[in-house]
């Protein structure tokens, strides 16, 4: 089934809101998942990167992530991708709902993204880059010394459906 991961943030002086990802080295979205056969909600979550394929068995497809339940053992997948126009979250986006990722999951069904991975930004009226900018506890702060603003990025909202 094709889901989309939504995010819904207040940007201060940013924008272009985007997961730190390259071949070099990918973001790692990270997911809690429940097996659509036995309805169990995986202790471990999983990781699943844009770059990584791996092979479908019995299928000449291949997958982001491929595994099987530990509970009841069915086979499952999940392919990843970034939705048609994907252009980040920008800052004309401030409290809106923007598709980030693009999930196709079969077997598994993904109940909530954690935001353990580091993100870049830019300053809204300066050229200033902010790496590793991070997300898990639903806000970030810093300042802009070309620009002499503090930033900041709160209320952050991750939603999938």
């Amino acid at each position: 089934m094709v889901q989309y991961l939504y995010l819904t943030a207040e940007l201060n002086n940013v924008t272009s809101l985007k997961p730190k990802d390259s071949l070099k080295e990918p973001f790692e979205y990270e997911f809690k998942i429940q097996c659509t056969k036995c309805r169990e909600t995986h202790d471990k979550t999983v990781t699943v990167n844009l770059y990584e394929k791996h092979e479908i068995d019995g299928s000449r497809g291949e997958a982001s992530y491929v595994g099987a339940c530990s509970f009841c053992k069915a086979k499952s997948n999940i392919n990843i991708a970034l939705p048609k126009g994907y252009e980040g979250y920008n800052s004309e986006n401030s409290g809106q709902e923007v598709k980030m990722l693009e999930i196709d999951s079969r077997g598994y069904e993904i109940v909530e993204f954690v935001a353990n991975g580091p993100f870049v930004c830019k300053g809204n009226e300066s050229t200033t880059e902010f790496q590793d900018v991070l997300l898990d506890e639903g806000e970030w702060y810093d300042y802009d010394d070309q620009a002499g603003e503090e930033t900041s990025i709160t209320e952050v909202k991750w939603v999938i459906r």
